[in-house]
């Protein structure tokens, strides 16, 4: 991890990166929340109870999936306690941070949903810089690719390259490519929080429901794109479960929402559910294929093709649900007698 001295202290510019992020999401989020309503300190507390739950549930997560580091490796279990020498897990800042957003809304009075809409917009630009950092890790490297062509020689910042005598090695900038589709997820975010005519018809919530389905389905596929060793359960990321969860969570949730609302339809419902289960299947097969633990005969071009179409139709579901209960919620709205 790249390190430089600054009035005779050792400065990690990943921290920094990570700082900046932290910053950055509590503005975004105390600017966002004023303009929802949210009762005043809201924010305030989330911050306070972010910091260090964000931080417990990182080291502990990371601790949990290196046990046989810390015991055989480096026989020395109470290491686990010096979080000050490094090792987070992202998926275990997520999880600190949601449950300080649940107590936050607890404690001061707010609609959780609102909350979590809020953070959920802002969540994109803190990622972005979180990512950004990564650069100044070894975290973020991709897999080589053995002929990048044209892409390599017109557009070289997506890559990172190790010489090797004459050859040069190419390996995937997968951080940049994280940090690029947050930085997009957010301005979209953005717009549709800052877009009146459609918030109109939208629920407290809908905005992290849209969030988390498209970022999880998008991480599925980045985390795949990983070489760095980081947080592997055998040859699954962590990150990558953490990523199926996300649009999982998002389908439970509309799927209550069916039932709650009354929706008739349920057939939409049974079909998209059976088309989710059918494309995490298939996801995991691609992993395995990709792992090469499964013979298919496709190029590494080809196979990861085929998990982007997977990624994007996982993303798409929850969406169909949001969509269809929106429509239908303005059909009984229609409807209704004056």
């Amino acid at each position: 991890m790249e390190t430089f001295e600054f009035l005779g202290l050792t400065v990690y510019p990943f921290g920094l990166f990570i700082s900046m992020a932290a910053l950055l999401l509590l503005v975004l989020m105390g600017v966002m929340g004023y303009s929802r309503k949210l009762p005043q300190g809201t924010v305030r507390i989330f911050g306070i109870l972010a910091v260090p739950l964000g931080i417990v549930f990182a080291r502990v997560l990371y601790c949990l999936m290196n046990i046989p580091f810390f015991v055989g490796t480096y026989e020395n279990p109470a290491l686990m306690l010096r979080f000050f020498d490094g090792g987070f897990s992202l998926s275990g800042l997520f999880i600190g941070m949601l449950l300080s957003a649940l107590l936050a809304a607890k404690i001061n009075k707010a609609s959780f949903s609102d909350l979590m809409d809020v953070f959920a917009v802002a969540l994109g630009a803190f990622l972005m810089l979180v990512f950004l950092g990564e650069k100044h890790t070894e975290l973020g490297v991709g897999k080589p690719l053995e002929n990048p062509g044209w892409i390599a020689e017109n557009l070289p910042f997506l890559f990172i390259t190790h010489k090797m005598g004459k050859n040069i090695e190419y390996r995937m900038a997968v951080y940049l490519y994280q940090a690029i589709f947050s930085g997009i997820l957010f301005l979209v975010m953005l717009s549709l929080f800052l877009d009146k005519k459609k918030a109109a018809g939208r629920r407290s919530g809908d905005l992290a429901l849209i969030f988390f389905s498209v970022f999880g389905a998008g991480e599925i596929l980045l985390e795949s794109l990983r070489d760095d060793g980081h947080m592997l359960l055998i040859f699954l990321r962590v990150g990558q479960l953490c990523a199926v969860i996300m649009p999982l969570v998002c389908m439970i949730i509309l799927s209550g929402r069916y039932k709650k609302e009354g929706c008739k339809g349920h057939a939409a419902l049974l079909i998209s559910w059976l088309a989710f289960i059918v494309c995490i299947a298939a996801g995991v097969l691609m992993e395995f294929a990709l792992d090469g633990r499964l013979a298919t005969g496709m190029s590494l071009l080809q196979r990861y093709a085929i998990l982007a179409v997977i990624c994007i139709a996982v993303a798409a579901l929850p969406l169909f649900l949001l969509m269809n209960l929106k429509r239908k919620a303005a059909v009984a709205m229609d409807s209704s007698p004056a």
